[in-house]
Formats: C-alpha cells, structure tokens, sequence
C-alpha cells in the first residue's frame, strides 16, 4: 500500500509517429538531400525515402517537394521542421548531459579527421608536456556542422563567417564559447616528382593533363578553385575520390597527383621537400578552425588550457 501522501500521477497519451520516421525527416529537411541523410543516418536512400512518406501518410499531409536534384519542404513541412529540429538537438544534450561521466583529469576533444591527421595529432605530445597528468580522449568525425556541442569538452570545427552566425542562433549554440585558431586555406599540392614528369605544371590550365585528388569534403572546393582561376569547366584527365581529405593529400605526396591542401598544416611535408605548392598565390581562404568548448567544460582547466594551447599554437585571435 502507498504512503497516504503519495499523489499517482498520470502521464498524458503522447500519440508520436515512430523515432524514425522523425529522424528520417529531420535529416532530409536540414540537409535538403536525401542522400546525405542517408549517410547521416547510415541507411540507404530508398529507406530515408520510405520512412519520410510513412511519416506523411500518419499525419496525412506532404512534407516534402522535390526541387530539381534537391529537396524542398512543403508549407506544413516547413512549419514543422523547426519544432523537430529543436526537439532533437534538446534530446542530445540531455543525454550527453546523463551519459557522460568525466574523470577528474580527462579532456574529450572532437575534431575532423584532416585536421587531426595533419595538425592536431603531431603537436599534441607539446600540450601534453605542457598541461601533464590530462587524459586526451581524441575523436574524430566527418559531421561538419550536424553536431551536439556539448558531446565533448572541446570541438573543433571548420566554418565560413555565415555558417558561424547560423550556427549561433541555434538554441543548443547560444551559450558556447568559440575561438577562432586557424585559418583553412586551401590550395594545390603535389609531390616535386610530378613536376619532374612529362607533362608541365607551370599554369593552371596545365591541370587538364593531370589527375586531381578529391576527398568527399573537397570534390566542390576544388571546383570553387577552379573557379576562382578563372577555370571553371576545365576537366582534368584523371580524378581519384577518396573518404578524407588527408589520404587524397597523401596520395599526392606519393606523386598520385594534385590534392587540395591547407599550408598551415602541412608545413612539415613542404620544409622536407615532400610536398610543393605549385600556384602560391591562388587559394580560397573563406574558412577558419574554431575550438568549440562545451559549457560543461567552462570550469575544466584542462579544456580552458587546451582552447589556449590552440591559439598560441595557431593564429593567435580573439575569442568569439
């Protein structure tokens, strides 16, 4: 029997449509494709396609139009994207919030995959010398934007100036510090084998004989290049694809050919002689790594150093 002062409380019905029919939505709506929430959400594109329609004939009105090879929401859809948006962007910080328990001296950083490869990871062991006795908890991702800020104590994420502001105005955002560290310019490299070869590299238009080394983050940056040289309907001979920015980058120091690389962190490869800069005075340079700290990790003084670590280490700016 309960206690006479126990009051039963009777939850309301919630009557909700299946997580993942929401999630397939979700992701379609703020990617506008479904093929990149098929990636997201590691299922196929007939799948995301399917629950987005099941979620449609349970509430019985279209939410989504295609718009030529992209997608577009409907009235109803747009009203009810940023509802669900917020849901779930409050659902995973309550549950970083409960799910992670911190030891005392460990620091969990996210970072993108190049950038650890080619900066982060072969300056760490100064950090590490400098702040001794922190655990690093290092991981990396391929989300650029599509991210809980609170998931780890330090992020470091690359942006443009509106993906920042964007970013910011986002309810999860609002209280997370950010500091920018290091500039992302972006311009070819290659081996000094391949200008030894027979074909020249002397101009950009020489690019149409060679093979261009993409990564799935840089396929349109190259093109924005490209562009930007005044070149935009060049084709090369050859292009080779590869999952992260730094195997195309190593590809090209084994003389496979041309990659789109970041001087700033590449500095070891071109001092040795591994890598050239073939056109130095052509790059894009729209975007800048940020660290990211997590108000958890605002009273962590391993986070606050690292953060500072960062700076010192990177181009030195003012926290945002």
């Amino acid at each position: 029997m309960k206690p006479a002062h126990t009051k039963q409380v009777t939850s309301p019905q919630r009557r909700l449509p299946s997580m993942n029919m929401l999630r397939a939505f979700e992701a379609a709506a703020r990617h506008e494709s479904v093929t990149l929430a098929a990636q997201e959400l590691h299922v196929t594109q007939s799948a995301v396609s399917h629950q987005i329609k099941a979620l449609e004939a349970w509430l019985g009105v279209a939410l989504v139009q295609r718009n030529g090879r992209g997608l577009g929401l409907t009235a109803e859809g747009a009203a009810y994207f940023p509802s669900l948006q917020s849901a779930f962007d409050q659902m995973a910080s309550a549950t970083a919030r409960v799910q992670r328990q911190p030891r005392k001296n460990a620091l969990s950083v996210n970072s993108m995959a190049s950038l650890s490869a080619e900066w982060l990871i072969p300056q760490l062991a100064s950090f590490c010398a400098e702040v001794p006795g922190v655990d690093v908890q290092l991981a990396t991702t391929v989300h650029f934007t599509d991210f809980d800020p609170a998931a780890y104590d330090v992020s470091i994420r690359c942006f443009t100036d509106p993906e920042l502001a964007a970013l910011r105005q986002r309810a999860p955002w609002r209280s997370i510090q950010f500091g920018p560290f290091l500039p992302n310019i972006l311009t070819p490299v290659c081996s000094p084998q391949l200008l030894r070869g027979g074909m020249p590299l002397a101009t950009p238009e020489d690019l149409q004989n060679h093979t261009l080394l993409h990564s799935r983050s840089t396929a349109l940056v190259w093109q924005d290049w490209l562009s930007a040289a005044g070149l935009p309907q060049l084709q090369a001979k050859h292009v080779v694809t590869f999952d992260h920015a730094h195997l195309a980058v190593q590809a090209a120091v084994q003389g496979m050919g041309i990659a789109l690389g970041n001087p700033l962190q590449l500095q070891a490869e071109l001092d040795s002689g591994l890598l050239h800069i073939p056109f130095p005075d052509l790059k894009l340079s729209d975007r800048t790594n940020y660290w990211i700290m997590a108000p958890q990790a605002a009273q962590n003084p391993h986070a606050v150093a690292f953060c500072e670590w960062l700076q010192r280490n990177g181009v030195n700016k003012p926290a945002v």
